[in-house]
């Protein structure tokens, strides 16, 4: 796949975002969406694995997803981290075992709110030209899948914030 930078963030076909509000520090959802095995708690994805030491650009992550075939690497190309404040990473797919995809990104921003958190997930998506008009017909279902995984993690972290409450 192509590398992309942070102007795909703005400019690709198919551009997702998604802003939840979490019950926690910004420490602990940064912590726990940078952790080896992290989004376990998500239904689409079966694992994942740092491939290079975490925590910094030009990481490796690999994603597994469902169905188990699914793989992705994904290289870090920007981590920022203002303790307890905003924490920031982005990355783009450099290998996806699904075909049809030319580039993709992922951009996670944690900021501080006066009560928790807000996580804003932008996914952006550039389909391969023969498969440009079809993905694009299809991406109510690519937006669904995505979505999935953000209710996913908020319902996480309402439990994980309800655990450390008793």
């Amino acid at each position: 796949m192509q590398p992309c930078d942070d102007t795909f963030l703005t400019t690709a076909p198919l551009l997702n975002q998604f802003s939840i509000d979490l019950p926690v520090t910004t420490a602990t959802a940064w912590s726990e969406c940078t952790r080896p095995g992290t989004l376990s708690w998500c239904t689409l994805i079966t694992g994942s694995r740092y491939l290079t030491p975490p925590q910094g650009i030009d990481t490796v992550r690999e994603l597994s997803m469902r169905p188990s075939a699914i793989k992705a690497s994904e290289h870090y190309f920007r981590w920022e981290e203002e303790p307890n404040n905003r924490y920031r990473n982005t990355f783009y797919a450099s290998a996806f075992t699904v075909p049809g995809l030319q580039r993709f990104a992922e951009d996670m921003l944690v900021e501080e709110l006066a009560t928790g958190c807000r996580l804003t997930w932008t996914f952006a998506i550039e389909p391969k030209p023969p498969l440009r008009t079809p993905l694009t017909l299809g991406s109510p279902i690519i937006t669904s899948a995505l979505r999935r995984t953000v209710n996913d993690t908020k319902i996480y972290f309402d439990q994980l914030s309800a655990n450390s409450h008793h």
